[in-house]
């Protein structure tokens, strides 16, 4: 993947080497993609009962994003969320209802139905291992049109297959997609450029934002740092939509990473990134202001305040991270947050390698 930062710092150096080595790898990327297409090639087949419901298969979130981070144990899976929309009015089917609808035609094939497993509001494919392919499982998503949302919006199951959840991962892509729109293009083309093609032939996963970079950045330290605190850990989304917010095209990876902590921590409690609206911690879906990501937050206080240290920590690490006299020192600082064995390759990859003692093993 493309990532040419400016200015080329060793820090920056650092940072997207490492994010690079998280990143979900090239070749794992176009066998997963090639095996959700099947899915949904076979979910939307001439033959299939799903056909009259005109259905529409497409990947969600950070595989869709660009902000995949692969697990801290190997023992643990890379996770693919597959939506399966069908055009059904809710009046019309239950949660229960669509859920087998979906279920049925997966089970129909053989070689899906042997790795199959139902899950509270999906269906999960567990793909086998081999191949120096890594864990990944894909779980497929039965979603109908959101009629107050449209064109992109959607009703999801929810865990107990009695309340439709609201969603919309179409409207929130291009939504974070335009939050780096400007520093995306002017990278694809360049990437278009080195290899004599055209911009259009060059895949939006190819190109790498510092947007994108941070995030990832972001989600390691917040997985180390969570390690034993799993009950406080931050979703996800919470991290990424703060993140775009605060995002303002930077086109280092570091002054966007202190940038968007600092941005976040200067706007809390104001209106647009984390409010305090009607007595509630709100975070809004940015393409559905009625959705709160941090909902849980209201519920478990813990939440949010765990949130509030860990972006105190974010920002210690790296200001020491940039204070530091050296390469290796930098790299040792960031080994316990980011982890020992990325840094480590990436700085070896840099032909830099370092004699750290940083403790962490991951």
């Amino acid at each position: 993947m493309l990532n040419t930062p400016q200015p080329n710092s060793e820090l920056d150096k650092l940072l997207i080497k490492t994010a690079s080595i998280l990143d979900i790898p090239d070749h794992v990327y176009e066998d997963a993609t090639l095996k959700y297409e099947d899915v949904g090639n076979w979910l939307g087949a001439e033959d299939s009962e799903l056909l009259n419901y005109a259905p529409d298969i497409y990947v969600q979130g950070s595989f869709r994003l660009g902000t995949v981070v692969r697990p801290i144990s190997a023992k643990d899976e890379y996770d693919i969320d597959l939506v399966c929309h069908l055009s059904i009015n809710k009046e019309n089917i239950s949660q229960k209802d669509l859920k087998e609808m979906v279920g049925m035609r997966l089970k129909k094939r053989k070689d899906l139905s042997d790795i199959l497993k139902p899950s509270r509001r999906c269906w999960t494919i567990e793909y086998p291992t081999g191949n120096q392919m890594p864990n990944f499982h894909m779980d497929i998503l039965p979603a109908i049109p959101n009629i107050a949302r449209q064109p992109t919006g959607i009703l999801l199951t929810d865990t107990e297959l009695k309340f439709w959840q609201k969603s919309n991962p179409k409207a929130y892509a291009d939504w974070f997609y335009e939050r780096m729109k400007v520093i995306f293009q002017e990278r694809r083309a360049a990437f278009a450029e080195s290899i004599q093609a055209n911009i259009e032939e060059v895949p939006a996963w190819q190109v790498k934002t510092p947007l994108q970079t941070a995030v990832q950045i972001l989600k390691r330290h917040r997985d180390i740092y969570f390690l034993d605190k799993q009950d406080v850990k931050p979703v996800s989304i919470i991290i990424t939509t703060l993140a775009a917010l605060s995002y303002e095209n930077q086109p280092s990876v570091y002054d966007a990473l202190i940038g968007i902590v600092r941005k976040i921590e200067n706007n809390w409690g104001k209106k647009g990134f984390v409010e305090y609206r009607n007595g509630k911690w709100w975070v809004a879906n940015p393409v559905d202001d009625d959705e709160n990501f941090a909902d849980k937050w209201n519920e478990y206080p813990a939440r949010r305040e765990s949130f509030l240290a860990w972006l105190k920590k974010v920002q210690r690490d790296l200001n020491a991270a940039k204070t530091s006299r050296n390469f290796n020192e930098s790299a040792d600082t960031l080994a316990p947050a980011l982890g020992r064995s990325p840094i480590a390759r990436a700085a070896q990859n840099l032909g830099r390698p370092i004699s750290s003692t940083a403790l962490v093993p991951m």
